[in-house]
């Protein structure tokens, strides 16, 4: 009887727990580091019932996962397209926390809500978080197809995990503090899309004034590109005299990076492969790199007073089957300072 690949491929993956297996060789960074975070969009994926060890967004969260306990972040930030393909539906609403929250970032979370208990059973005792951080997500354009969608990941989600927060509008402000309790990043939460169709520039201005920096970093599910609401995004933060240091995005379901030639955002990182990888349709502005592999990035603010800078490292977790024998690794870091400056930094293996 011939055995189908992909069935060979699940019975050698599950003789190595995907905890134990070869995650990024990444040096810990020489200077101090103040504040980190991951970031990355578009996990929302449809429970494929193939388990953990073919299932994409169970490999990328495997990988976060150890990382987390490696070198923990401070926070767990989403892109957007938090559930696939319409949003969250009231019907179906545990079973998708339990499958695209609970079991893959079980490491992240505290499970102490009110309606925890109905979807704790996901998260193995053996991989429950020490120091439970927020989980930070903004809205993607799949995440209000169903007009319930919004409200729900907005005010029931929390129910079940109480460290999960999406804006209650299209733009938030949350500052984050370092390591010595001192403010020192502010993340703006955006929906570029809501504020685009409204042609509401002015509250994402406000919120960039308000922020307490000195470091902004931009969060929404939509990049800076040629495609709408890029041409908008770009429009909107020519007009605003506001320094804006990095740009996370998803909705391209690859990683990239760019530094556009206006300098305002001087960085630009797209993580949106979550939970699934495609070909590079629409480069960022100012593309530096692109690759279609699933991931996420890793944010940290490292060094002190003139010497600080904000480093992004992309981590491709390898598409099946060159996961087998190709560890997750980190393929580009670049960082920006407060002025703006931009450039590339050595990999560890350099």
């Amino acid at each position: 009887m011939r055995v189908p690949v992909p069935a060979l491929v699940a019975v050698w993956l599950a003789t190595v727990p995907l905890a134990c297996r070869p995650q990024p060789v990444d040096r810990d960074p020489h200077e101090r580091v103040r504040l980190s975070f991951f970031a990355l969009g578009d996990t929302g994926a449809v429970p494929s019932g193939m388990g953990r060890a073919l299932d994409t967004q169970m490999r990328v969260a495997a990988v976060l996962d150890a990382e987390q306990r490696r070198r923990p972040a401070d926070a767990l930030v989403l892109l957007g397209d938090n559930f696939y393909p319409d949003g969250l539906r009231e019907a179906e609403l545990a079973l998708r926390v339990r499958e695209n929250l609970v079991r893959p970032y079980c490491a992240f979370l505290a499970l102490d809500g009110p309606a925890s208990a109905g979807v704790a059973d996901a998260c193995e005792p053996a991989r429950r978080a020490d120091h439970p951080v927020p989980i930070y997500a903004v809205l993607g354009n799949h995440d209000f197809d169903l007009p319930e969608s919004p409200k729900l990941q907005r005010e029931a989600v929390p129910r079940f995990v109480p460290s999960w927060h999406v804006p209650s509008g299209p733009v938030e402000v949350v500052e984050l503090a370092d390591i010595d309790l001192v403010p020192s990043a502010s993340l703006i939460l955006y929906e570029p899309e809501t504020l685009a169709d409204r042609g509401d520039a002015a509250a994402l201005e406000r919120a960039l004034r308000e922020a307490h920096g000195p470091w902004r970093i931009l969060a929404g599910h939509f990049p800076v590109d040629d495609q709408f609401p890029g041409p908008w995004i770009r429009r909107t933060l020519d007009a605003i005299d506001v320094p804006v240091q990095l740009h996370l995005s998803g909705h391209e379901h690859n990683l990239q990076i760019g530094a556009p030639p206006s300098g305002d955002p001087a960085l630009v990182a797209v993580a949106g492969s979550g939970s699934s990888a495609r070909p590079i349709r629409h480069r960022v502005e100012g593309s530096r790199f692109a690759l279609e592999e699933p991931g996420y990035a890793r944010v940290d603010l490292v060094g002190d007073g003139a010497a600080e800078r904000l480093v992004v490292s992309l981590v491709a977790v390898p598409n099946l089957p060159e996961a087998i024998w190709n560890a997750p690794r980190v393929v580009q870091r670049w960082s920006v300072g407060l002025d703006g400056d931009v450039r590339e930094e050595a990999l560890d293996d350099e």
